[in-house]
This record gives C-alpha cells, sequence and structure tokens, in this order.
C-alpha cells in the first residue's frame, strides 16, 4: 500500500483544488449552475461592497461601483438574451468565469476595461436622454403613489375605515394577549420540570 505524507500546505492547496475542480465540474453540467453562479458572482461581491463602504478608502469603493455596473448591465442584457444563451454549452461557466474576471482583485480587471471601453462611452452620450426619462418615469411614480396616499386618507376618515382599523386594533390586542398566555403558559411548565 501506498502511503502520502502531505504537509498542511499541500493539503489545503488540493483541498482548494478540488473545490475548484468541483466547482468547475457543476458549473459545466449544468444541474444547479445558475444558482451556483448566482452564489459566487453576487454573494462575494456583495461583501466586498460591504467592506468598501466601511473603509475609510475610496479606491474600493469605485471598483465595486464599477463591478455592480457592468454586472447589472450583463444581468438585463442576458434577460433579454435568454432564450440564445440557453442553446451555448456550458454557458453559466462562461458567465462565471466572464463575472469572476471583473471582480478579480487587479487594477484593470475586467469589469474596469468594459465599463472604460464600453459603458462609460454609451452612458455619457446618452446621459441626457437616460435623465430625461428617468425624471418622466419617477414623476409618474410620484403621482401615482401621491394618489394613493389621498385614496388610503379618504378611506381612512370613511365609516368603512374607522371600523376596520378599530377591528384591526382589537385584532392585534387579541393576538398579543394570546401570544402573552402562551408564554406565560411555557414559563409555568417550565417551573414545574
Amino acid at each position: 500500500m501506498f502511503k502520502f505524507d502531505l504537509t498542511d500546505k499541500a493539503r489545503n492547496g488540493l483541498l482548494i483544488a478540488s473545490a475548484i475542480a468541483l466547482t468547475v465540474v457543476w458549473l459545466a453540467i449544468g444541474i444547479g449552475s445558475s444558482l451556483l453562479c448566482s452564489v459566487v458572482c453576487f454573494v462575494y461581491p456583495a461583501y466586498k461592497s460591504f467592506k468598501a463602504v466601511e473603509s475609510p478608502q475610496g479606491d474600493d469603493d469605485t471598483q465595486w461601483l464599477t463591478y455592480w455596473i457592468v454586472y447589472s448591465t450583463f444581468n438585463i442584457l442576458e434577460y433579454f438574451a435568454d432564450l440564445i444563451l440557453f442553446w451555448i454549452p456550458m454557458y453559466n461557466l462562461l458567465k462565471c468565469l466572464f463575472l469572476l474576471w471583473c471582480m478579480w482583485p487587479i487594477p484593470n480587471n475586467g469589469a474596469t476595461i468594459v465599463y472604460k471601453k464600453i459603458l462609460r462611452p454609451f452612458l455619457l452620450k446618452n446621459e441626457d436622454k437616460i435623465d430625461a426619462k428617468l425624471d418622466k418615469v419617477t414623476g409618474k411614480v410620484n403621482k401615482y403613489v401621491d394618489d394613493a396616499r389621498r385614496e388610503v386618507a379618504d378611506f381612512s376618515e370613511s365609516s368603512a375605515g374607522q371600523m376596520l382599523a378599530a377591528g384591526s386594533k382589537v385584532a392585534a390586542e387579541s393576538a398579543s394577549q394570546q401570544l402573552d398566555d402562551a408564554l406565560n403558559e411555557e414559563e409555568d411548565k417550565d417551573k414545574d420540570i
């Protein structure tokens, strides 16, 4: 029989290589690969963004904001191209590799290159048009919210609204009392034991 004596460093390296190989195979096979890709390409950058916001330096904020601009643009494009992308073999592996390149912790990572070469020129060229559309949509949404607030205020002043509010108050008080009774009953049981 062979006996392998691996150092801790070699064992850790083997473990990391095995985890990477397993992840690549999982992404290539496709079963649950979309979820895995989303976890890898969303959770880590979200945590790093939290760390960047909490740090006093500003350069890491720019790095992660750039990543999120590229990530959100990629997701929007992916949504509309989904029927085509579905047919690309190992698409989730390719997507994950692209997004890993975008978040890689080097000065000119994929997000920086995509942003500077493609997105920034497009956004600067169309900034006024985009702002005008956003202002128009925001105005409409604010109007709908104000209308809804007026409707709620009118309803709350009506007799039906008053009855509903009183009924809700009684139900909340009853639920609170039942919860208190249940908790007290559990405390009594614990004392008996």
